[in-house]
């Protein structure tokens, strides 16, 4: 029994997901930034992210059954190759270059393509495909620097799809892959090993399950404009918690 949480955790790590999930469940990403800062308030850092690791692959892996007749194949398939590379990069930067410089430039960078998002102004032109190379091997490194990459494949769905339900769903695939991919690297480092960490995840599945109930729920009554500000909004709170992280050394 002593490897349960204690119950002073799960009040604050049950409301914590049930949010992030919510928009996980609206957009197809999101979970890390929005609740690993407060998660880190009652948990190790050590545990917060590999714990989220799972929760995000087993959440991407639910909502793809459900949504994966939606499934733009060729822009996951675009995109694949590159995050791999991306990810093998940013382990390599993870452990050459301050960490926390690259947070702070990376949040700046992120409110403010959020709030010039916000801004009304005509639409922007579709991207070429040749830009999956690009935009899947930065969010390959940022995935691997911060578990922070959806964003960056987000840009490129919403640049390449016009329907709100085909780039949550495409988005969702690729956050299979992306997820996969650190459950991975964690269980070669043996942290799935640990029955404290795995009674967590347990516990935690309830309100992933919720969460991502309401946010395919609220998806379904959004337009591809109140998704897209839905988007730009959890952006900017993504951003805000890069800066907050790199600033406070969280």
């Amino acid at each position: 029994m002593s490897a349960m949480p204690e119950l002073t955790t799960l009040l604050v790590a049950e409301p914590t997901l049930v949010v992030a999930y919510l928009v996980f469940g609206m957009i197809g990403f999101g979970t890390t930034l929005v609740a690993a800062p407060v998660l880190a308030h009652v948990l190790a850092v050590s545990t917060v992210v590999p714990a989220l690791a799972l929760t995000d692959f087993l959440a991407a892996c639910t909502n793809g059954l459900r949504l994966g007749p939606l499934v733009a194949r060729r822009e996951v398939l675009r995109l694949v190759p590159s995050m791999f590379a991306g990810s093998a990069f940013g382990a390599w930067i993870l452990f050459s270059v301050p960490v926390r410089t690259l947070m702070l430039a990376l949040g700046v960078f992120v409110v403010l393509y959020a709030l010039n998002g916000l801004r009304p102004k005509a639409p922007k032109p579709p991207l070429a495909a040749a830009w999956a190379w690009w935009f899947g091997a930065a969010g390959g490194v940022l995935s691997a620097l911060f578990g922070a990459g959806g964003w960056v494949y987000s840009i490129y769905l919403t640049r390449r799809l016009d329907d709100p339900q085909q780039i949550r769903a495409t988005q969702t695939a690729v956050l299979v892959v992306s997820s996969s991919i650190r459950v991975g690297l964690f269980t070669l480092a043996g942290r799935y090993f640990d029955a404290s960490l795995l009674w967590l995840v347990l516990c935690l599945l309830p309100a992933m399950a919720f969460g991502l109930y309401l946010g395919h729920h609220i998806t379904l009554r959004l337009n591809r404009q109140r998704f897209m500000q839905v988007l730009y909004g959890v952006l900017l709170l993504t951003g805000g918690s890069l800066v907050a992280r790199a600033l406070t050394g969280s």
